[in-house]
């Protein structure tokens, strides 16, 4: 019985065994099947990770593609533009320097920076061109200080300037031009004005001595002195006459010269006497704005040149127009130009006449004086004991009629012996020029003094005046664009009368009535 119950426990424990391994070994397969589907899964999603980051990466592939694509069209697209304007455009300019020493007893021996001047011509379409010039005068700096804040008690504000003496940023071109015909053209903007040929031709590369002319800078007998632009609109053109000849024109309505104020400050320190503010308002003719008009009247300018030959020309010109503002009495001044270039075998001969008139001189004064009220006014010692303040005006740079001429003879040569010297050596066609100019200005009614005193005019004098020069030098071109010059130039006027009051460059005393002068200077184009 007892062997049976042994034998039936050893049995049951046996099939227990046999079924706990095969529940156990069912749940491992389990787990086995689990793990695989679970890293199966994880397989797909690896897979459509790949996927992703594939597309993703193409795609950015591919943008970067695209946008180095569009970058480098963009930078063609620039290029071509930049190199169609640059085809287009013709950019240069010229500058000059001098050195002066001169017998006057206030000019100082200096070194003088003229000018630089910066050109632009192109083409914006078939037809269609522009031009630019701008000008650096005797320019270093300008810089300008503006300041505001609190104060004590209110406000305090600060203003400052400073820059180099007699400079000067100027625009002296800036038009559109329209080509209607071969031989007709319109033209707008800021301008030449054609009278004379100097002032379209102020270029100081293009000439051999180191100081402009007395008719057209000096004095001058200009309306303005050049280069003198204003702006306006009109014609242009140039038309050939037969195999070598051609005749070309230039008319304009324009702004105009008017008279303009110079207001100028003078500090006086003096002993024992009281120490002098001073405001001094000075008007004289000047270029035209390139803003309002303070005239109604607009002016006329024309030039007519025949060139029978190349290097031989002729021409004519003229300027009319109303020189006064508004607020004074209507008056005109006129102008009438003739010019010329020709050759006498290898001398070459260029002149130049201009004569001004400004009409109504008396009544332009008496309207000022009316306008006016007072000449000066100064604060009384009583009021003022240590510092006297004075407001004056003054009519200036004003003559009825002016008129004068240059003329001027060059004699370029290279001698062959030069060649191969310093002066000529790796040089393709240099030159010396000696050159003489001769130059004489009249102005038989010079405004001497305008005296007013409540709104009336108790003093009109004029004096007749001339100044002539004349100037030798010698100029040696290494390339036709570079120059660099010496001369020696005489001036002189009235006996016991002073230069400066014909000139607005030599600051001579009372009595000085010469100038001797050593110029030498370098001028260069590009």
């Amino acid at each position: 019985m007892v062997q049976k119950f042994l034998a039936g426990v050893s049995l049951f424990a046996i099939l227990s065994a046999t079924a706990e391994a095969q529940n156990n070994g069912a749940g491992l397969e389990g787990k086995i099947e689990r793990l695989q589907q679970q890293m199966q899964d994880m397989q797909k999603e690896l897979d459509s990770l790949r996927t992703e980051q594939k597309k993703a990466k193409d795609e950015a592939q591919r943008q970067q593609e695209s946008s180095a694509q569009q970058l480098e069209t963009t930078r063609t697209d620039i290029l071509e533009q930049t190199t169609n304007i640059l085809s287009r455009t013709r950019i240069g300019g010229y500058g000059s320097m001098r050195f002066e020493g001169n017998s006057l007893d206030e000019q100082e021996n200096t070194f003088t920076f003229r000018r630089f001047v910066l050109t632009a011509e192109g083409n914006i379409a078939p037809r269609l061109s522009y031009g630019f010039e701008l000008e650096f005068e005797r320019f270093r700096k300008l810089e300008l200080e503006k300041e505001i804040g609190r104060d004590s008690g209110g406000v305090r504000v600060k203003q400052a300037v400073e820059g180099t003496s007699d400079s000067e940023i100027a625009l002296e071109q800036a038009w559109l031009q329209y080509d209607l015909t071969d031989w007709l053209s319109l033209r707008g903007g800021a301008m030449l004005v054609p009278l004379g040929r100097f002032n379209i031709r102020h270029d100081d590369n293009l000439w051999n001595l180191p100081r402009r002319s007395l008719v057209d800078k000096g004095v001058p007998v200009l309306p303005a002195a050049a280069a003198w632009d204003e702006l306006g609109f009109g014609l242009i053109g140039k038309t050939p006459i037969g195999e070598q000849a051609s005749l070309a024109y230039q008319l304009y309505v324009m702004n105009g010269v008017s008279l303009d104020y110079e207001l100028e400050d003078i500090v006086h320190t003096r002993t024992p006497r009281r120490s002098k503010l001073e405001a001094e308002v000075e008007m004289s003719p000047s270029t035209g704005t390139f803003g309002n008009d303070p005239k109604e009247a607009k002016s006329l300018a024309g030039r007519l040149a025949f060139s029978p030959a190349l290097g031989h020309e002729l021409a004519g010109s003229f300027y009319w127009g109303r020189y006064t503002p508004q607020f004074l009495t209507k008056a005109n001044v006129f102008s009438l130009s003739f010019d010329g270039l020709t050759h006498l075998g290898p001398i070459e001969l260029e002149g130049e006449y201009v004569f001004s008139h400004f009409e109504d001189l008396r009544s332009v004064a008496r309207s000022f004086a009316k306008t006016v009220h007072h000449q000066a006014r100064e604060v009384e010692s009583e009021f003022s004991p240590d510092l006297e303040t004075e407001i004056a005006f003054e009519l200036a740079n004003l003559a009825q009629t002016k008129h004068g001429y240059w003329l001027e003879a060059r004699y370029p040569f290279w001698p062959d012996f030069l060649s191969q010297s310093i002066l000529g050596w790796e040089l393709a066609n240099p030159q010396l020029v000696p050159v003489l100019r001769w130059e004489q200005v009249w102005m038989p009614s010079l405004l001497r003094e305008a005296a007013f005193e409540n709104g009336a005019l108790t003093a009109f004098k004029t004096e007749s005046r001339f100044i002539n020069r004349i100037t030798a030098g010698l100029s040696y071109r290494p390339h036709p664009l570079v120059a660099f010059t010496l001369a020696y130039e005489y001036t002189w006027t009235n006996r016991n009368k002073s230069l400066s009051n014909v000139s607005n460059f030599l600051p001579a005393l009372a009595r000085e009535n010469k100038s001797s002068a050593i110029l030498a200077g370098m001028t260069f184009g590009f």
